[in-house]
């Protein structure tokens, strides 16, 4: 009987996996060492904190609320949380103050753990007088000042003077406890625009996902590596961990998405969860260790990645030949050459970086989801496929598309409703409740999910046009040097639109070596202008003529949630953008 089965928690599934024999456990990146948190560790701490966490308060509809990247320490602290009856909240030290003090007000949030003190801006910490206690992974800043204040270590001690027999036997007794209706975690989303709305999901919202997960992609905790590169905030990273981790797989937390390149060649993973833009970074690798080639060889590796972007890896095998022997399998070294399973999530991957992926022989699945469904709703699998759709339907959901091309779900793991929000909850179910996901799409003849665009995400026109920006910015992006594009319309008389380039791809595309490369010429080059303005004609065709761009502006910027301008699910924040680059956007209208 599979461990997805016998367990009916989150703990009681951790627990279950951690004394597998097979478990090697989970590994942190620290400088420049792989910091092992064996089984023994894991079991131990997880007791211990759960002991520290109980006394200080946390029980039944409390919330921890955790800022920090991942790591075994996350994962510990999320599954003691649970012993406890309480709830994780992820935060980020990146959000507004107001929307920090409300999400923490809103989950009932007690307990703060923090990778960082550093991390969080001035404007936050002033806001943790409303949490009971704090506990910091590190050793105690010295400009840090709450009544509460403890390190891990601290806390882990506390645990211990609470230790006894007695309490052992009621951990077991706590575990088998666990009903699964109980809440596991509130999770706070708003897209790019909107306010923050509390997603709580609960054991058996995630329990009933994993065991369909495990029918999908089944793995071996004998052969099979994982590597984690992204938040496990993010509900698509929290799945990944718990499946692996439950399948008794080691997991290597990076210390950085950016690193992954680095680490690839020596960790040699099999499974990696993933968004677009990872694969982004990773095509950027690839394929830029052919501009530092020169004569044939550069010429007959520019071929290779030309026929892979181009070529249909649905109808055309690229593997076996000439072309693989010289040049795809080199590439498949560089990132281990031990890939078994790579599911990328989250938002539509650029079309060329997908056939160029697939042909060069990684095992790439796109799929689709949300927090609110725990977060899979379809995806590809193996045998499964369909470039550029978002696969079928996960087991145990139901989906259907609703007369206005709605994507409608519904499921075990689909929750109940956003935290302390009847009034939004009354909209988004249909009276034989499915959920209303806001996303457009279709389902084709073979049961494969195509998203088309959101349907909240309409802009109407100075002239009562409407404009659905989704779908001409991920036309935007379908050329590799566009790293992100937000579509302008709303109460404007056109179209307009943001360009943000990436720069290793235009100093490439330009021969020019970083000392010689200069941004702010790039921009006035007249080539690269008449690139762009090709390819903004070449979208505009298959557009209405008030969807059409009539006006764009390029840019170099660095993109990350640290600078507030991606989401943690790294997609824009529309009213960032448009508020960072109000001026730029104002040119366009004069």
């Amino acid at each position: 009987m599979s461990i997805f089965t016998e367990s009916k928690s989150l703990p009681a599934l951790a627990f279950k996996s951690i004394s597998n024999p097979n478990f090697k456990g989970l590994f942190h990146r620290v400088e420049d060492d792989w910091i092992c948190y064996s089984p023994k560790d894991l079991q131990e701490s997880i007791y211990l904190l759960s002991l520290a966490l109980k006394k200080a308060g946390v029980g039944k509809d409390i919330g921890v609320g955790i800022i920090a990247p991942s790591s075994p320490k996350w994962f510990i602290v999320d599954i003691a949380t649970q012993i406890c009856g309480g709830y994780v909240v992820p935060l980020f030290a990146n959000i507004s103050s107001e929307h920090f003090d409300f999400q923490i007000k809103d989950a009932k949030v007690k307990i703060l753990v923090i990778d960082l003190w550093e991390a969080l801006s001035p404007q936050i910490s002033e806001l943790l007088d409303s949490v009971d206690s704090i506990v910091h992974f590190s050793a105690l800043p010295n400009d840090a000042k709450h009544k509460g204040f403890f390190s891990w270590e601290k806390f882990i001690e506390e645990g211990k003077t609470l230790d006894s027999e007695a309490e052992r036997e009621a951990l077991s007794k706590r575990l088998e406890a666990i009903e699964p209706s109980e809440v596991f975690s509130v999770i706070y989303t708003s897209g790019s625009t909107g306010t923050p709305k509390g997603v709580p999901l609960t054991q058996n919202n995630m329990i009933v996902h994993l065991r369909a997960v495990e029918e999908m992609f089944p793995v071996s905790a004998e052969v099979d590596v994982c590597m984690s590169i992204l938040p496990v905030a993010h509900v698509f990273e929290r799945m990944a961990v718990y499946y692996f981790s439950a399948a008794g797989l080691p997991i290597y937390f990076a210390d950085s998405p950016n690193n992954i390149g680095k680490y690839l060649p020596d960790i040699r993973p099999t499974v990696l969860t993933v968004v677009p833009r990872v694969l982004e970074k990773l095509y950027e690798k690839l394929t830029g260790a052919a501009n530092q080639k020169r004569g044939p060889i550069k010429w007959l590796m520019k071929y290779a990645i030309s026929k892979a972007k181009s070529t249909d890896p649905g109808k055309v095998s690229l593997r076996g030949t000439i072309w693989d022997k010289l040049v795809y399998s080199k590439m498949r070294a560089a990132l281990g050459d031990n890939f078994k399973l790579i599911v990328s999530g989250s938002s539509a991957l650029n079309v060329s970086v997908n056939r160029f992926l697939r042909n060069i022989g990684l095992p790439l699945y796109e799929g689709y989801g949300m927090t609110e469904c725990s977060p899979v709703i379809s995806t590809e699998r193996k045998g499964c496929t369909r470039m550029g759709s978002v696969g079928r339907v996960m087991s145990g959901v139901q989906v259907r598309i609703s007369p206005e091309n709605e994507i409608l779900a519904k499921g075990e793991n689909v929750f109940s409703g956003y935290l302390n929000r009847p009034e939004l909850n009354a909209e988004i179910f249909t009276e034989d409740g499915y959920f209303r996901t806001g996303d457009k799409g279709r389902m084709d003849e073979d049961g494969f999910i195509w998203i088309t665009g959101r349907l909240k995400e309409m802009f109407k026109t100075s002239y009562g046009k409407y404009v659905s920006p989704v779908p001409i910015e991920q036309a935007l992006c379908q050329r590799s040097f566009v790293e992100a594009a937000q579509v302008f319309a709303e109460g404007k008389k056109f179209t307009s639109a943001l360009l943000f380039l990436n720069q290793d791809m235009i100093r490439n595309r330009l021969k020019k070596s970083e000392s010689e490369f200069d941004p702010e010429r790039a921009l006035k080059s007249r080539r690269l202008n008449a690139s762009i303005q090709r390819h903004i004609e070449r979208v505009n065709k298959n557009l209405d003529e008030w969807e059409r761009i009539k006006k764009w502006k390029a840019i170099f910027t660095t993109l990350s949630t640290e600078n507030g301008l991606l989401t943690p699910t790294l997609k824009l924040r529309r009213k960032t953008v448009e508020k960072r680059f109000e001026n730029l956007i104002d040119e366009m209208y004069e």
